[in-house]
Parts: structure tokens; C-alpha cells; sequence
């Protein structure tokens, strides 16, 4: 039996990667106005007239468009395009990734090499879903401050039914890690909203670190959580000084919406694939820092 090589695999993973990303752009765009992520079908933004499959190719259909939309003639917007490719190469970084972990090096001689492990494709897949989930996440979040239940509550059911390949953790392990996580933080957003009079912590993070600990489990979902705060407060401080400079000449008031205030969930999945590839490592470099050789 003649084996796949991973120069194909990685193909596979760009365009599977290009179509995850085009029903991301269709996320973004309809979760947060209240439309429902399958009725209406792919239709024109513009006229409202539906779209047919050959024309709604991921990338390929931007530019055999001509960036124009096929009924009306309109400019397309090129985010599309641009954020089904992203997609497409992060779901090529995802493979990339895996092979790196469980080999320990990437080197040539793996491009011709079969990938046939099943861990190698628990990691891949798990990484697939990290890296991709990072563009709606943020751009939903960031704009809406909301994070979708498909990031959120598909992490979750992601992450249990990963934990049923061999080579990683244990259902019970995916199954306690959803729940620890997503109710640590619960009761650490209730505590800091009683401590700061206001909502501290939407419940949004609250699902999408469950999902983080579903798919890790609870030590490296309490690392993401760690990483996410420093990246946050790296974030926040100048941030803050800038907007709180603008918003005093914008006479603009303290309230839930107002400049200054950043989401916590782009910041957790950001800090989510660097956890998974990466957090043995720091965590052994925190532990020798603290307590030395």
C-alpha cells in the first residue's frame, strides 16, 4: 500500500482550512446582527440574491469574480479572500506544528515522509481548531464584545471527542478540565464583579476556557488563563492611557462600552496554541526561575 506523503497533507490542510474560514466569514458577519448561520443560504451581500456554489469557492471565487459580486457587479469587500487564505495557512501551520511536537524537529526529510501516528493527528487537529478559532474570536469580540457558541461551546464538543484518539488525555480528564476551568473562572468573574461593582468577566470566556479545558485539561487551562492576563495587561496599560486621553476629550463616560476596555477572549485564544505547543517548556522554565536548579 503506497503512503500519502505530507506535502499532500498539507494541502489538504490549506483548503480545508480556506472552507473552515469561509464559514468563519460567515459568522462574523451574521452571529452578531441576530441572522441565523444557515438560513439564508450564501447569498449576495449587496442585492440579496443567492449565491451558487461554484461562484462561493473559498479564495478562487473572490478572484474568478474579479473582486465583484456576479449579480449586481458591486466590489467585493477583499477581507474575504483574505481571511479564507489566513485560514488556510494556519490550518497548514496546524499540521506543520504537529509533526514538529512529535518528532521534536521539522526537517526535510519529513515532507516525504508518511504521517500515519495517531497522535500526530490529535495534535494536528487539535492545533487546527486553536489556530483557526483565534480570526472569529477576535474579530467578533473585539467589534461586539461576544464570543460565538460555535467557538465557544464547539470547543468544548471538540474537545471531548479529540480526547477519544489515543496518545492524549482521557475523556474523564477532557470531560473534568471543561468543567474545572469553565467553573474556576465562572466564580472568579463573580468574585471580581462583587469586588469592582460591576461585570468583571462575560460568560463567553467562561465557556471558551472550558473548551481550552476540554481540550488540554485543567493545568494548561489555568496556564492560558495566566498567559492570557500578562498578554492583557501587556495590552491594556498603554492602551488604556491613549483611549482614557481621547475619551476625556470626547467627554466620554465611564460605562460598560466605553474606549479603554478590551475583551479577555481574543487574549485567550491567542495564548491557547502557544499553551499547547509550548507549555511543558514554560512551565519548566517558570519552576527552575522560582525555585531554581
Amino acid at each position: 500500500m503506497e503512503l500519502i506523503p505530507l506535502w499532500y497533507w498539507l494541502i489538504v490542510f490549506f483548503v480545508f482550512g480556506a472552507c473552515v474560514g469561509s464559514f468563519y466569514n460567515v459568522i462574523v458577519y451574521r452571529m452578531p446582527r441576530g441572522i441565523s448561520l444557515v438560513n439564508p443560504p450564501s447569498h449576495c451581500p449587496l442585492c440579496k440574491k443567492h449565491i451558487p456554489i461554484y461562484l462561493n469557492l473559498p479564495v478562487i471565487g473572490w478572484f474568478i469574480l474579479r473582486g465583484k459580486t456576479a449579480c449586481c457587479h458591486k466590489p467585493l469587500n477583499i477581507i474575504y479572500p483574505i481571511g479564507e487564505a489566513l485560514c488556510g495557512l494556519l490550518g497548514v501551520l496546524a499540521l506543520f506544528a504537529a509533526v514538529a511536537v512529535n518528532y521534536g524537529a521539522v526537517v526535510p526529510e519529513l515532507f516525504s515522509a508518511p504521517v500515519v501516528r495517531s497522535e500526530v493527528w490529535a495534535d494536528a487537529l487539535a492545533m487546527f481548531w486553536l489556530l483557526l478559532a483565534i480570526y472569529p474570536v477576535c474579530a467578533v469580540d473585539f467589534k461586539y464584545k461576544l464570543i460565538p457558541d460555535s467557538m465557544s461551546v464547539g470547543g468544548i464538543a471538540a474537545g471531548l471527542l479529540l480526547s477519544l484518539i489515543p496518545g492524549g488525555i482521557t475523556p474523564l480528564q477532557s470531560l473534568i478540565g471543561a468543567v474545572a476551568a469553565g467553573g474556576g473562572l465562572w466564580l472568579l468573574g463573580v468574585i471580581a464583579s462583587k469586588v469592582f461593582k460591576k461585570e468583571a468577566m462575560g460568560f463567553g470566556d467562561v465557556k471558551l476556557l472550558a473548551g481550552y479545558g476540554a481540550l488540554m485539561g485543567v493545568q494548561s487551562a489555568f496556564m492560558i488563563l495566566v498567559i492570557a492576563a500578562v498578554i492583557g495587561i501587556i495590552v491594556m496599560i498603554p492602551y488604556a492611557k491613549i483611549q482614557a486621553k481621547v475619551a476625556e476629550k470626547a467627554s466620554v463616560d465611564d460605562s460598560e462600552d466605553a474606549p479603554g476596555q478590551i475583551p479577555f477572549g481574543p487574549f485567550l485564544a491567542i495564548a491557547a496554541p502557544v499553551v499547547y505547543l509550548w507549555g511543558s517548556d514554560l512551565l519548566d522554565m517558570y519552576l527552575r526561575f522560582v525555585i531554581g536548579e
